[in-house]
């Protein structure tokens, strides 16, 4: 891999990662105002939604990236699932005791943002709570990397099939749109890798560009107002994002590295510590901001555009604290990043 993909790959995890937590940043009090009510959507629901269409395609691409035998594919699940597994299994139960811990402590049960999880981990049985932390993730954030576990688990399949018969495994990742709308990404990166294609020149059409810019923000200004397309529309137009978010980042940089530079040098790195830690955090935040502006709309347009960026202050601050005073810590709740 060159050194300038290595950096497109480190600047843009950190750039999805806010886009996911734009994803998160909406304000109940919404309902009642028109212009932040479509401001929201359109950022969340529509600009924002491919955030994890790209997360699933470059999970499955650096799967797949540099495989050549079925012993390579299992020597990564192995990898993977010590990378992905153990994080995932400790910021659910970070989770439940941070809200346990609120629920507990006098004046500060205000900020408890469900009672649900801390009424079933003191209620229910323990398998019950177990169940609960691995499969339906009271982390609700975390359920990306509870289905991605899922697909490195089915990768041998999906990678014999994409090397073997590429065009049916197309097909068939198509359908499975249908039924579960994730696996078409993480299927996509398979393919990028197995055909060996090359990401870095390919055509950088500037009226393809254009088409595709222009058909997401039509997509995002459709679902700020009726919400939802049919699936199989839907995947097209997020190849298309995609596609445009691929290409426009090489029209800026012009093939510069920049995750060393200015305010990425600070930022960037931190993307999955960001992103297992941004919840409740993030909760904490938009409430108390939602409190000073909850009867103004401009306030909490203002709050909604600039929270995101407080968490991620906030985020990298706590990453460094840990990297600094506890090292063996950050790097088991990263999965050894």
């Amino acid at each position: 891999m060159t050194n300038y993909l290595s950096d497109k790959l480190t600047i843009l995890y950190t750039v999805l990662i806010i886009m996911v937590i734009y994803i998160h940043g909406t304000y109940l009090e919404i309902e009642n105002y028109a212009l932040v009510k479509f401001l929201q959507r359109f950022i969340g629901l529509g600009i924002c939604h491919i955030a994890n269409c790209l997360f699933f395609c470059l999970s499955g691409y650096m799967f797949a990236y540099s495989i050549k035998t079925e012993i390579d594919v299992i020597i990564k699940i192995k990898k993977r699932f010590s990378s992905l597994l153990m994080p995932y299994l400790l910021w659910n139960v970070i989770f439940v005791l941070w809200y346990v811990l609120l629920y507990i402590i006098p004046e500060t049960e205000k900020w408890v943002n469900n009672y649900d999880i801390v009424k079933n981990v003191l209620c229910q049985p323990i398998w019950q709570t177990i169940y609960d932390l691995w499969w339906s993730p009271a982390a609700f954030h975390l359920w990306f990397l509870r289905d991605l576990l899922v697909m490195i688990a089915f990768t041998p399949l999906l990678w014999i099939w994409a090397q073997k018969h590429w065009f049916s495994a197309f097909l068939i990742a198509l359908i499975s749109t249908y039924f579960y709308g994730w696996l078409v990404y993480f299927w996509a990166g398979i393919f990028l890798a197995v055909k060996k294609l090359d990401i870095e020149t390919y055509p950088h059409s500037i009226w393809i560009i254009i088409s595709c810019t222009f058909l997401y923000i039509g997509y995002a200004v459709y679902v700020s107002i009726y919400e939802t397309l049919p699936s199989y529309i839907e995947v097209f137009i997020n190849f298309a994002g995609i596609y445009m978010i691929w290409s426009i980042y090489d029209l800026f940089v012009q093939g510069r590295c920049m995750a060393r530079k200015g305010i990425w040098k600070w930022i960037c790195g931190y993307s999955f510590f960001v992103y297992c830690f941004h919840e409740p955090t993030f909760n904490i935040i938009k409430k108390v901001f939602g409190t000073i502006g909850r009867q103004n709309e401009f306030a909490l347009i203002f709050f909604y555009i600039f929270n995101p960026w407080i968490m991620m202050a906030v985020a990298i601050v706590v990453a460094k604290l840990l990297q600094y005073v506890l090292p063996s810590v950050y790097k088991v709740l990263t999965g050894g990043r």
